[in-house]
């Protein structure tokens, strides 16, 4: 009898050290955080914190159309549009009229320009290479003994510019580039005094719809 006694103690205190490992293995529930803020007042991706007006940076989906230009520009003479859509998540056509009218300058001129930016992030977002072409026209009159003059330029070439882009919830947005172009046209008088190689480049702020 002393032995079955003996046994199931040994037995009990062998279940009770078993249960109380499995308690001690179950993990404790941490109290949540209060709610300070309604999740309507609060800019978030399903129920992940993003900063406000940031989320379009982790979305696929994007407005497709943007339409910009430089506001400073407009301020010292040089006017001018563009507008570009996107054909996929990498890729989109661009194309922009300028007039350049310096203030207190003598100088004129038109330029056209097409582009295809590729952006490595995605289309309106981040890092974009923009291979492209321009045609741009260039008027600047003087005075020379005594009459007037004119100096007349014309480029025409490809252009290759590296930029970044950012746009923002609203569609607002705001792009930089900058890089090298090819002159593929002589000077007017045949001498070849123009510079084959130009840098050029552009800042605008834009709406994307």
């Amino acid at each position: 009898m002393t032995h079955r006694l003996f046994a199931s103690a040994v037995l009990a205190s062998t279940l009770l050290a078993g249960a109380a490992g499995v308690a001690a293995a179950q993990p404790s529930t941490a109290t949540p955080a209060p709610q300070t803020h309604d999740w309507n007042d609060v800019s978030h991706i399903n129920g992940q914190l993003v900063p406000v007006g940031e989320s379009n940076s982790y979305e696929k989906e994007f407005r497709k159309t943007n339409v910009s230009s430089n506001p400073i520009g407009w301020m010292v003479g040089f006017y001018g549009l563009s507008v570009s859509h996107a054909i996929n998540d990498h890729i989109a056509i661009r194309g922009d009229a300028n007039y350049y009218s310096p203030v207190d300058t003598d100088l004129t001129g038109t330029e056209l320009g097409i582009g295809a930016p590729i952006y490595l992030r995605r289309t309106y977002q981040g890092a974009f290479l923009e291979p492209g072409a321009i045609i741009r026209h260039t008027k600047y009159e003087y005075s020379e003994d005594g009459g007037g003059a004119t100096d007349e330029s014309t480029t025409i070439g490809p252009q290759m510019l590296f930029g970044w882009h950012w746009t923002w919830d609203s569609g607002l947005n705001v792009a930089m580039a900058a890089g090298l172009g090819r002159d593929l046209e002589d000077d007017d008088d045949g001498e070849g005094d123009d510079e084959p190689v130009f840098f050029n480049g552009y800042f605008r702020v834009g709406y994307a719809f």
